[in-house]
């Protein structure tokens, strides 16, 4: 089945590639079209990394997780050895989806149609009456039958990424400027301290693209920027991988600062450091000395997202009872700006689809990184199959 991009898209193509202060953005039919969001599946999501749960969705050996990506069904799945692997979720046979939910104690994958069965290492275990009735043995087939689909998959920090083209770059060299970035903080210190689950009515553009304007924060957000002021920032869009914006003047006023432990090894004047990036195309990495938030950002057709929210504090100690509170303290801290946020990105997806907006204007300085997004996303969808 083939797909078209919106009206007019060579003009808006054009108006893109502009630089910033001149350049218009994606037409209002990127938000809304099904069309659009088919092309972004096929040649944005399945072609590039990107971020589809954690590693702790299974845990132990025995574990399985479903999860989609790119529209794709897959499994996270960790098999006897305690490896991690990805499949796609469909049985060989007639495409059956074989898991539906999360387990933690299988032996074997299981098709609830014939009775296929994999092991969790995707290898085709039992073929019931293959050959015919009674008959299971698959040697007189007249081929070979395959086990589960395999996915590309790396594993970063708490992270799990997969490249379901199986030929992107390989994983440190496209996430290797921000790992470098962000070496002196150990991610192998993380502990998941929090999750968080929305559902919002809006393009998953829109919560990317807000993730990484700064302009609004005065406007939407009075009470953060009493404390993370617009004034105070740097912007960083000078990469195709990670682009937002960080301070060095980070200072709230709760119970949670200065509570929890810190990053051993974080630079000088970490305690007052933020660094917020969309990694694109779909997670959203917010780090602090002493925790990170990640936002792993799902469509759920055009016009629905799906938004769900980790939080991690740093080593063993930081899971302690006796620091619920500052826990407490700072996640609701996301919290309250966010439901914030989703009001604007819920106002804005019923704006791009009743009105005639063309894709508006970028400011010179402060739009740099949401017009950088728009160049990436019209790029993928416009190189063919």
């Amino acid at each position: 089945m083939s797909h078209e991009l919106p009206p007019h898209w060579s003009a808006n193509k054009i108006a893109l590639e502009k630089p910033t202060g001149e350049a218009g953005g994606l037409p209002a039919a990127a938000y809304w079209s099904a069309d659009f969001l088919a092309l972004e599946n096929e040649r944005l999501f399945a072609r590039n990394w990107i971020c589809i749960g954690l590693a702790e969705d299974v845990p132990a050996p025995g574990s399985l997780h479903p999860v989609m990506a790119a529209g794709k069904a897959l499994i996270l799945a960790r098999d006897l050895a305690g490896e991690l692997r990805v499949f796609h979720n469909f049985c060989r046979h007639r495409g059956m989806r074989l898991v539906d939910a999360a387990r933690a104690d299988a032996k074997a994958i299981i098709c609830p149609y014939h009775a296929w069965s994999y092991g969790l290492d995707g290898a085709l275990l039992k073929t019931p009456h293959v050959a015919g009735i009674d008959r299971h043995d698959r040697a007189a087939l007249p081929r070979t039958l395959p086990g589960l689909a395999p996915v590309r998959h790396a594993v970063w920090g708490p992270l799990v990424f997969a490249d379901l083209s199986g030929a992107a770059a390989p994983f440190a060299e496209h996430m290797g400027p921000l790992m470098r970035r962000w070496a002196a903080y150990d991610f192998a210190m993380l502990r998941r301290g929090a999750t968080l689950h929305y559902e919002i009515a809006c393009n998953w553009k829109l919560v990317i693209e807000n993730f990484i304007d700064l302009y609004h924060v005065p406007y939407v957000h009075p009470s953060l920027n009493g404390y993370c002021a617009m004034k105070d920032h740097y912007l960083v869009h000078d990469n195709d991988v990670f682009m937002g914006q960080g301070l060095n003047a980070y200072a709230p006023e709760d119970g949670a600062v200065g509570a929890l432990p810190a990053f051993p090894g974080a630079p000088p004047g970490a305690a007052s450091f933020m660094d917020a990036f969309g990694v694109f195309p779909n997670l959203c990495m917010t780090l602090f000395h002493d925790n990170l938030r990640v936002i792993i950002v799902e469509p759920d057709g055009p016009t629905r997202t799906r938004e769900r929210v980790e939080v991690f504090f740093v080593g063993r100690g930081a899971t302690d009872p006796a620091l619920a509170e500052a826990r407490a303290v700072l996640v609701e801290r996301f919290g309250a700006f966010n439901a914030e946020d989703i009001g604007v990105v819920e106002k804005l997806q019923r704006s791009h689809e009743s009105s005639a907006f063309d894709g508006g204007h970028f400011t010179p300085v402060l739009d740099g990184a949401v017009h950088r997004f728009h160049r990436l996303v019209a790029s993928a969808v416009d190189v063919s199959p």
